[in-house]
């Protein structure tokens, strides 16, 4: 499925034009490389969901170009991307959970789902707990999650198949706890170390500052956009 590839994700001169003639992007261009992270950072409604729809191919741009692990998603035929797609892991706002099952069953469920069981599964429950740091809650229900730990479990359902790309919708969100805030983001720096390439969308660009994310880390949207 992934051959040779340094970026992760490309985006070039993506131009992205409403209905109503609002260019919400208009030659935006950043990479992801290959086991990086990149946070784009952008105030409410500047288009960081718009660009992982893009990306997700929801919705097709105006123009320009996405590549994610070295494959055109725009070229793809439906058949391709759908078989491609699986591959692609994605917390989405606000991060989907199983109610009336455990931390482990929600990822078992996402690893049955892909058809992924054995020895393999076993694998990928087992990382994903850990880069995560769910392990000692496997068996706690969902019910009982805080905040942070329903955005950690969204987390380890995105990697349980180790894809080579995880894109995350404003993780951070909802957790208003500082100490939380900054768990999390050692916890997608993990996520990072292992293996796994990270575009994340977030409103927090000052706490990503503060915690010594370099402004090269970051893709700064316009904040004007009203759509």
């Amino acid at each position: 499925m992934f051959g040779a590839y340094e970026i992760a994700v490309q985006v070039s001169e993506l131009r992205y034009v409403t209905d109503e003639g609002v260019a919400v992007f208009d030659g935006l261009s950043f990479s992801l490389p290959r086991e990086g992270i990149r946070f784009v950072v952008g105030p409410p409604l500047s288009g960081k969901t718009l660009l992982l729809k893009l990306i997700l191919r929801e919705l097709r741009p105006t123009k320009g170009q996405i590549l994610v692990a070295g494959k055109n998603v725009l070229r793809l035929s439906p058949r391709k991307f759908r078989a491609f797609r699986k591959h692609i892991g994605y917390l989405p706002y606000p991060p989907v959970v199983l109610e009336g099952r455990t931390v482990e069953e929600n990822i078992l469920f996402k690893l049955r789902a892909l058809g992924i069981g054995g020895e393999q599964g076993e694998e990928g429950l087992q990382k994903a707990l850990s880069l995560t740091g769910l392990e000692p809650l496997r068996e706690l229900p969902v019910e009982e999650l805080g905040e942070l730990q329903r955005v950690l479990l969204g987390l380890a359902v995105g990697i349980c198949n180790d894809p080579p790309v995880l894109l995350c919708d404003d993780p951070f969100r909802d957790i208003t706890s500082q100490v939380d805030k900054e768990r999390l983001l050692r916890t997608l720096e993990a996520i990072r170390r292992g293996g796994i390439s990270i575009l994340a969308t977030t409103r927090e660009g000052e706490l990503l500052r503060r915690s010594g994310v370099s402004e090269e880390d970051m893709v700064l949207l316009r904040p004007e956009v009203t759509v």
